[in-house]
């Protein structure tokens, strides 16, 4: 089951990343599985899901056609899929402002600490677990350094170490306000991939790929 779901991710990323589905007919394309091993099963089935919704806005008549010539339809079915339902991309720049699509899409509007914490979660895939988000007060104090540059250094310190503090709540509520927000500004098939989630017990993350999202060099 983990091998076709690898399989599976594997079409997924070629669909995303070539711009049309001509890479998957052209015998030169890149092996990814190497990209894909450190993948969870879940992160690779929101993949395979994001690759879906990819081949849905694609001119139907192509995408069906050439799906028949390799025999994807078994594997990738979009009798489900909405039109209209784009994965989500983003694009973060130096700054840390955060794209939709791009340089030139639209900006998500978050406060500058609930940015800090997205971007936090951005550079952490696997996950960070609240009882351990301590570990991170560092690397968010650096972020949230470059996010607002007309704050004190102390001023910095003081919010962050509120923020991390294992016996107080302001973690929690400020990631429920980078949830609502996003619940407020994007489609709820793209918000609910960029939301903070997880399960008492197990690490908070973000669902969206890695993948997915372009950082400015």
């Amino acid at each position: 089951m983990e091998e076709f779901a690898c399989i599976e991710a594997q079409v997924a990323w070629m669909i995303l990343f070539s711009g049309s589905d001509r890479v998957l007919r052209d015998s030169a394309a890149p092996d990814y599985s190497g990209m894909l091993e450190g993948m969870e099963a879940a992160e690779l089935l929101a993949l395979i899901e994001q690759a879906q919704l990819r081949l849905d806005s694609l001119k139907q008549a192509s995408a069906f056609g050439r799906e028949a010539d390799m025999g994807l339809h078994t594997t990738l079915s979009l009798s489900h899929l909405q039109a209209d339902e784009a994965p989500v991309k983003l694009f973060v720049d130096k700054q840390y402002n955060i794209f939709l699509d791009g340089p030139d899409g639209e900006r998500l509007p978050f406060r500058p600490l609930v940015r800090a914490i997205f971007i936090l979660f951005l550079k952490h895939p696997e996950g960070i677990l609240l009882k351990e988000r301590d570990q991170f007060q560092s690397e968010l104090e650096e972020i949230y350094g470059i996010i607002a540059q007309n704050v004190s250094p102390e001023d910095r310190r003081r919010r962050i170490r509120r923020l991390m503090d294992l016996q107080g709540n302001a973690f929690s509520e400020n990631t429920s306000v980078l949830n609502a927000t996003l619940d407020r500004v994007l489609p709820p098939h793209q918000a609910d991939v960029c939301k903070i989630q997880g399960y008492n017990g197990h690490p908070r993350k973000i669902s969206l790929s890695p993948l997915l999202v372009e950082w400015e060099v």
